[in-house]
């Protein structure tokens, strides 16, 4: 998956936007309050998957104000996957973070995971959801999910539906890009030869706009995803020069 080519930064921070137009301001102050502070260059990738209530227009009325804002606009909508794909590609940071608009993970946990990365020399940080404040069958549903997909990777990822991410910019070019990738980015990760450390972060109940995702329809791409992932970690290819 190359990238487009421009000045580095250390950091950057890429969300998918559907839909969530009440969220895009204290999403932008937020990221900004979290790492203003660090002493690290870095840049807010927002990808707009064709949002119908203005989304896109308020990131560009917020970029005009924070040069440090990117905004990528999708002609159709195309998902949650294809959104951090183009994210990946047009961003620029040497580490990158991916989080939802939604602001149920904190972004004010992005420091605690580039301390980890950097104290443990792992090559990625994901985060596991403490105390989830979502209703109790949204709770039920995700571990169930989690279990399964789990069992059939042979994996041990805590909280795979956790949408804070941090990973090195070269290991995200291992990644193969497919639509419901983005369940899976710890997995394809150690796949590709790469270290991933979990972190325990913050939730918060979604104060604003509402879900976008279903239980039923989610879990049945997510068997069909987690089948072609085993497929792949059973045959990709295994070799080294002496």
């Amino acid at each position: 998956m190359s990238q487009v080519e421009f000045p580095a930064v250390e950091l950057s921070v890429v969300v998918p936007v559907f839909n969530e137009l009440a969220n895009l301001d204290p999403l932008v102050e937020r990221v900004r309050t979290a790492l203003d502070g660090l002493a690290l260059s870095w840049e807010l990738v927002t990808v707009d998957d064709a949002s119908s209530d203005g989304s896109a227009d308020r990131l560009v009325e917020l970029a005009a104000a924070e040069p440090r804002l990117k905004v990528l606009r999708f002609a159709h909508h195309a998902g949650q996957s294809a959104a951090l794909v183009a994210g990946f590609q047009h961003a620029r940071g040497r580490w990158i973070a991916v989080t939802d608009a939604d602001l149920q993970t904190y972004p004010e946990d992005l420091p605690r995971l580039l301390e980890v990365v950097k104290e443990e020399g792992v090559d990625a940080a994901v985060g596991i959801r403490e105390q989830r404040r979502d209703s109790g069958w949204k709770r039920l549903s995700s571990r169930f999910a989690n279990w399964v997909r789990n069992r059939l990777t042979r994996e041990d990822i805590v909280d795979t539906g956790c949408p804070l991410k941090l990973m090195r910019a070269e290991a995200i070019a291992c990644i193969i890009p497919f639509d419901g990738m983005h369940r899976f980015l710890p997995t394809l990760l150690r796949m590709g030869g790469y270290t991933v450390r979990q972190v325990p972060v913050r939730h918060a109940p979604r104060t604003a706009g509402r879900s976008h995702y279903g239980t039923w329809d989610r879990a049945v791409r997510g068997l069909r995803d987690a089948l072609g992932v085993r497929w792949l970690q059973d045959r990709r290819l295994r070799w080294k020069l002496r």
